[in-house]
């Protein structure tokens, strides 16, 4: 649907480069995940900033971002600086000399950390936090919510099956995610209930009936994933409560927000302490893999009576707590580094609803500053459930089409900063998505032929 007619960059080399590696690696990529329509990968071999160059030595604005990850910028000097002093140290030990100082930082700004254990990605991290709510608790199953990704692991990995779709509240069956066959036969069954966010009825209900098999409740406490929605007032708060009154431990999913929103996490915004919580992504930067799990102490110590595991051969590894320490040194010494990114991604955001409106497109943005989501419709998204597959399409279509005049928006309809964003980014992005708004507006024009755009 989408032509090298609809982009204003001479992508051969890219595209050559594409096609080879499609018959190398699965799906010419390292991951797929639910977008049947990501057609053609841009790779590039340059970072500077914000600023990424593919291999026809086009420039596009990154903000992409790695999916949110790349927190420091592209080439960030202290940040590599600090890696590169620390590699000449060590690189491969058990335990190295930062440990202490990694785990006096998080605990140091992260309202729920009394004690904090590293892993690798995200996806380890909530498993071994629900192990540890498991442990904590002796029961076996938790609550998740439409819209909340929690990581490539079978039992989080899906939508409600058919089993009991009229309680709490009554919800028509929508099949299966895409790239899900292969998981393990009735696990979400098993261990979880899908729950709508923001429905605190709905949440009482379920607890109230199950409350006995319930070992954690666990959410993103700001919706990015599934489309930049906040909690609704007291919904937190009331979570809360209800966990502490049926024993159930309570998690914050903060791979995204964590560090991203603030070094104290969408928690110390939203005034709300979990009794654990996970991160990953922006922790360490961007550039080194690495995530954690913070959170009460009580909780916590079960690792060290011996009695649930914790396991990895690169938990805690020497570089990945090095970039931690290189990110919350350089944001801790520049105190108004995310006012300034706001500054840049609230300009951002304008110029990219009046781009939509002058080609005739609805458009609406939100979520955090540094965590932005926009959708090809006038109202915000309020629940997951209900941001539309037609939408969905529209702002495929949009980051499409986008990438061909040089700007990478994140799937899923991302906008991330960057620590290294500056007002050129903002002018660059001014002079590129009129014409990608006019030329996604013809392609939804032939995909909707018979129909409204948007």
């Amino acid at each position: 649907m989408i032509t090298d007619t609809d982009s204003k960059l001479t992508l051969k080399i890219s595209r050559d480069f594409y096609k080879r590696l499609w018959e190398l690696m699965p799906g010419g990529t390292h991951y797929n995940f639910g977008d049947a329509e990501r057609a053609f990968v841009v790779p590039f071999n340059k970072g500077r900033n914000s600023r990424v160059w593919d291999l026809d030595g086009n420039e596009h604005l990154d903000l992409f971002c790695k999916f949110g990850a790349l927190f420091v910028g592209h080439h960030n000097e202290a940040y590599n600086e600090a890696l590169i002093r620390y590699m000449e140290k060590v690189t491969s030990v058990d335990t190295c000399d930062l440990e202490i100082e990694v785990a006096e930082l998080m605990i140091k700004h992260i309202p729920c950390a009394e004690m904090v254990r590293f892993c690798l990605s995200g996806t380890e991290a909530v498993q071994n936090a629900l192990r540890l709510a498991r442990g904590f608790t002796g029961k076996n199953r938790f609550i998740r919510f439409h819209g909340h990704y929690h990581g490539n692991a079978d039992n989080v990995m899906g939508w409600r099956k058919k089993d009991n779709l009229d309680f709490p509240v009554p919800e028509k069956y929508q099949g299966d995610m895409l790239d899900t066959l292969g998981r393990a036969e009735g696990v979400l069954e098993s261990q979880s209930f899908m729950l709508p966010w923001n429905d605190i009825d709905a949440l009482e209900a379920t607890i109230r009936r199950y409350g006995n098999e319930i070992a954690a409740v666990l959410m993103e406490p700001i919706c990015i994933n599934g489309g930049g929605i906040f909690p609704v007032e007291g919904y937190l708060e009331r979570t809360k409560e209800l966990c502490e009154e049926h024993n159930i431990v309570l998690i914050f999913d903060e791979i995204i927000t964590g560090v991203r929103l603030g070094l104290g996490g969408a928690q110390d915004i939203l005034g709300v302490t979990p009794h654990l919580a996970t991160f990953g992504k922006a922790l360490g930067g961007g550039s080194m893999p690495i995530s954690a799990i913070a959170g009460r102490r009580d909780i916590m110590d079960l690792y060290t009576r011996g009695k649930v595991i914790h396991a990895g051969t690169f938990n805690g590894y020497p570089l990945g707590l090095a970039a931690i320490k290189a990110t919350f040194d350089i944001i801790e010494k520049d105190p108004g580094c995310y006012d300034r990114m706001r500054r840049y991604t609230e300009q951002i955001s304008g110029v990219f609803t009046r781009a939509a409106k002058a080609a005739d497109m609805p458009l609406v943005i939100q979520g955090m500053p540094t965590a932005l989501v926009y959708h090809s419709q006038e109202e915000p998204v309020d629940r997951s459930e209900g941001y539309s597959h037609k939408v969905k399409f529209c702002d495929i279509i949009i980051r499409e089409v986008s990438k061909r005049h040089g700007i990478q928006f994140s799937p899923l309809s991302r906008i991330y900063s960057n620590l290294l964003m500056n007002q050129d980014d903002v002018h660059f992005f001014e002079e590129r998505i009129s014409d990608a708004l006019v030329n996604a507006r013809k392609v939804m024009e032939i995909a909707f032929k018979d129909e409204e755009v948007a």
